[in-house]
């Protein structure tokens, strides 16, 4: 049998052992959200293996798309509240305050790395972050947040979902002299599926604008145009809903 990613199709074959979830409690826009949540459920479950991610932790968080923008979420729903996002666009900065981050760096703002680094750890009150993720599928953003973590900190690195090319740090200074935990994390399991339906729940009742993710919807037979405006990039999250 040919495997075929996605929702493109006349037909769907489900297999014999497929678990199957009824998430009929949960409203259109929460379930077309499900897949992209669950990559950061992922990416968190990942982060808390290294014993750093904690309750109190300083959180830099880096890419404001949509994929960085739900793991502030779910780190606010978690009680995470020292949370800085890092970007160069504002209105994703603006939008990262009301998904729950208590402070904003905007990149372009700032010369070089060094630069950088310190508006972050300004933006900690003087501290470098306790764990970092990142999110973006940028080499050069890869490299750089290192440099955004103490002595000690983690990082969980998860844009990469295709290869984006070779990033360049010094392992001696980046790694190895601070004693940085590294984790990957890509896609899912089944079981981060579960977790996500309760953390769209949570989400849902602390007042978090998951809604406002899901910037442009267009019915099936616009599909063709639902594509244009996703390799755009002019919205976040792009949906196909039937009339």
């Amino acid at each position: 049998m040919k495997h075929l990613n996605g929702w493109f199709a006349d037909y769907l074959v489900i297999c014999a052992g497929s678990s199957v979830f009824n998430v009929s409690d949960l409203d259109l826009y929460s379930r077309i959200l499900i897949e992209p949540c669950a990559v950061l459920i992922h990416a968190v479950e990942r982060a808390k293996t290294t014993g750093i991610l904690r309750f109190n932790s300083r959180v830099a968080v880096q890419g404001c798309g949509p994929i960085g923008l739900i793991c502030i979420a779910i780190l606010r729903t978690m009680g995470i509240v020292n949370i800085t996002a890092v970007d160069g666009n504002e209105k994703r900065l603006a939008f990262a305050r009301e998904m729950g981050a208590t402070n904003t760096v905007n990149f372009m703002e700032h010369k070089g790395i060094e630069a950088l680094a310190g508006a972050v750890e300004a933006s900690f009150g003087g501290h470098a972050a306790d764990f970092a993720f990142q999110c973006t599928g940028s080499p050069v953003a890869h490299a750089n947040i290192y440099k955004f973590i103490r002595n000690g900190g983690g990082l969980c690195e998860l844009g990469f979902f295709i290869n984006g090319g070779d990033a360049t740090i010094n392992p001696h200074f980046d790694l190895c002299a601070k004693e940085i935990t590294l984790v990957g994390s890509w896609v899912y399991t089944l079981r981060d599926y579960a977790t996500t339906f309760d953390f769209l729940r949570s989400a849902k009742r602390i007042g978090l604008p998951m809604d406002k993710l899901i910037t442009d919807t267009f019915p099936l037979e616009e599909i063709n145009e639902a594509l244009k405006t996703n390799l755009a990039m002019t919205g976040l999250k792009i949906a196909i809903v039937n009339k």
